[in-house]
């Protein structure tokens, strides 16, 4: 490769996280050496030779849509290519200084097929795509991609303590996990769900280590009297200014079922809350049982939102196996009741402005966060073009529209990308819109337009500010009867979540 179209490849500081860094011209005939690296770098990770081929299609794809963009001579700015491992991912980081990505080719509506193709084509071999715009530093095309749990489970060492069913004398401690335990909590994940638990940070004890030493993790296990660990509730940090965590992780092991534990864990977990300084708690319900809702519901849960269908049932653990009753089987697809608990008495202000065919059937779920709701002017204005940014997660075939500037184009090309997703293959589309920003209304007019439907209220980045989030489905089965709440207001929800599903389905 010429060092005229060739940047020198560097190793950065690795506190810093990142792993290597290459600059390239946007030359097509550099694409494969380009490939090459990423390839080069992702085999330290042992991966298998299928692995291999998703990811090289994945960054073959990216880096040909933002080569193609800039063809022809249209910019000398160079490529650069980042490539870093964290919390079980890899991360690939695709910088364009030259002509900006515009998946809709800068028209006002329609989406350019070349660019749209090859994102979509990235997004099926990856298990993340977004595109992110920094200013004046240009733009950011990243892809994760899981590195395997299979791999970092299989080192961790047998434990020959391992039983079918515990003693109901045997008395099990609750405590804070213990350094050095961190091999053991991802020994409990693999006991319960195999390879399949959504968050694969679990089966890496490094990582666990590092979130743990640095405060991003706060873990409380159950154990019994030999040292196996049985159960665990984790409180991850999501924000630090403001300081946000979310209850997580949560996992018991069937051995010990009928118990109770999960209770008992969630009241240490609750102790912990109660002694950390935080804006709110963040939590999340799957809805095909109402086992942990029930259990939670004491501490004062505020429900935000109905999330229908957003996750693959193939990411859950079977209830059966977890002893509490059977699995549905009309349902394809599981939903999640969303809730926080406040630590602050106004966790995002004291007012907010809807619409009124939003406030008047969501509003109830802003007076227990210390919300008031007013009207937004009657006749509020869509702004022109807005700003919107797109985050794929192929491993639950779904994706997230974050319209962080509501605008008419940008709903334009949310409904022309959600039918090119449709056509891939994805089930789940969500659009989140921060409440303070102007449109709202006229936003939820387009979305309903296109066979989106309301799903409530969501925080914003997890910050102090609110958004509103709307949702589609593709074809899956979702039974909404079989969706399983607890609260009144998690009822009242589940009504007006159906009622404006049924509204908005385009058939």
């Amino acid at each position: 490769m010429p060092l005229s179209e060739r940047r020198i490849m560097r190793l950065s500081d690795p506190l810093n996280g990142l792993a290597a860094r290459l600059e390239i011209a946007p030359r097509k005939i550099l694409l494969d050496p380009a490939v090459d690296f990423v390839l080069s770098f992702a085999q330290e990770f042992a991966r298998a030779p299928g692995d291999q081929a998703d990811l090289k299609t994945a960054v073959s794809a990216a880096l040909t849509m933002v080569f193609e963009n800039n063809a022809g001579g249209k910019s000398e700015e160079p490529i650069a290519l980042e490539i870093s491992e964290r919390q079980g991912k890899l991360l690939i980081g695709i910088w364009n200084r030259g002509v900006p990505i515009l998946l809709n080719g800068g028209r006002r509506s329609g989406l350019n097929s070349g660019y749209f193709a090859k994102f979509c084509e990235a997004s099926k071999h990856a298990d993340r795509v977004s595109v992110e715009n920094f200013g004046r530093r240009g733009q950011k095309v990243v892809l994760e991609i899981r590195l395997g749990a299979g791999a970092a489970a299989r080192s961790l060492p047998a434990d020959p303590s391992i039983m079918t069913v515990v003693p109901q004398e045997e008395k099990i401690t609750l405590r804070p996990l213990s350094s050095g335990e961190e091999d053991a909590l991802s020994r409990l994940f693999h006991t319960v769900y195999g390879y399949r638990y959504i968050n694969e940070v679990v089966y890496y004890p490094d990582k666990l280590r590092a979130m743990l030493a640095e405060g991003e993790l706060l873990s409380i296990v159950a154990a019994r009297p030999n040292g196996r660990l049985v159960g665990h509730v984790g409180l991850v940090r999501k924000n630090k200014a403001p300081t946000v965590y979310e209850a997580a992780m949560g996992i018991v092991d069937p051995a010990v079922k009928s118990r109770g534990l999960f209770g008992l864990l969630f009241e240490k977990t609750m102790e912990t809350i109660r002694e950390t300084s935080m804006q709110y708690c963040f939590l999340d319900f799957v809805t095909n049982h109402d086992y942990t809702q029930k259990h939670l519901l004491r501490y004062g849960t505020r429900d935000l939102a109905l999330f229908v269908g957003c996750q693959s049932r193939q990411t859950q653990a079977r209830l059966e196996k977890l002893g509490i009753g059977p699995d549905p089987q009309d349902m394809d697809r599981y939903s999640l009741l969303t809730s926080l608990i406040p630590r602050v008495r106004h966790p995002f202000g004291r007012e907010v402005l809807l619409p009124e065919s939003l406030g008047s059937s969501f509003g109830f779920l802003l007076k227990p966060l210390g919300l008031r709701w007013a009207h937004t002017p009657r006749f509020q204005t869509l702004p022109e073009r807005g700003s919107c940014k797109t985050d794929c997660q192929s491993a639950q075939a779904s994706v997230l529209f974050d319209l962080s500037e509501p605008g008419r184009e940008a709903l334009e090309q949310i409904s022309a990308q959600w039918r090119e997703f449709l056509r891939n293959g994805f089930q789940y589309a969500a659009v989140e819109i921060p409440l303070d920003a102007p449109g709202l209304g006229p936003a939820y007019e387009m979305l309903s337009a296109n066979g989106f439907f309301p799903a409530g209220f969501a925080p914003y980045h997890f910050s102090d500010r609110l958004a509103f989030r709307f949702q589609a489905l593709g074809p899956t089965r979702v039974a909404f009867d079989k969706i399983k709440v607890v609260s009144e207001g998690a009822r009242k929800l589940l009504d007006a979540v159906r009622n404006e599903y049924e509204a908005a389905c385009l058939i």
